[in-house]
């Protein structure tokens, strides 16, 4: 009994987890705001990012095929991700679930997740190809403020040649 009790815990704080990712990736990716990927013909880089990047027309253009790119990709990982939820419930929602099952949709979800994590970081890397560095470092910062990083206090010190603290690490 207690192994089924940790098992329920374990799959409903999975499904917190993954249900956070995809609210997270839905307001990223996919929110009311933006674009979806089905609706876009190729669509704007923003005019925020434009001028806070000082992108070129070209540079911009690549940067909304690369977008649309991505939210195709994504819409279909979470379209698996809600099928592998779907079936994670069914097979919980029977009066003795079989383990093995819940584990391997489990890792199935798992790697779906880290699917969309992979296709994030392409994409951001392949957006940092085709920066000059001055806009790669704003582009960073911009990431950072966005996703709240850069209001955080670091845990550990940035230091420059020979251990010292860099001179614009804050105190």
């Amino acid at each position: 009994m207690r192994n089924v009790a940790v098992r329920l815990v374990f799959v409903l704080s999975i499904a917190l987890n993954v249900g956070a990712l995809g609210a997270a990736a839905y307001h990223r990716f996919g929110g009311a705001r933006a674009p979806r990927a089905e609706q876009a013909t190729i669509p704007d880089a923003g005019p925020s990012m434009r001028e806070e990047l000082h992108l070129t027309d070209e540079q911009a253009r690549a940067f909304a095929e690369l977008r649309s790119a991505l939210l195709q990709r994504v819409k279909t990982l979470r379209d698996q991700m809600h099928a592998r939820r779907e079936e994670l419930f069914a097979i919980l929602a029977v009066p003795s679930p079989d383990p093995a099952a819940v584990d391997r949709v489990l890792r199935e979800m798992n790697r779906t997740q880290f699917e969309v994590q992979r296709e994030v970081a392409d994409y951001l890397l392949a957006q940092m190809r085709l920066l000059s560095p001055e806009q790669r470092a704003a582009l960073v910062q911009s990431i950072l403020r966005a996703s709240g990083a850069a209001d955080q206090e670091r845990h550990l010190p940035l230091l420059g040649p020979g251990g010292a603290r860099r001179p614009d690490e804050p105190r």
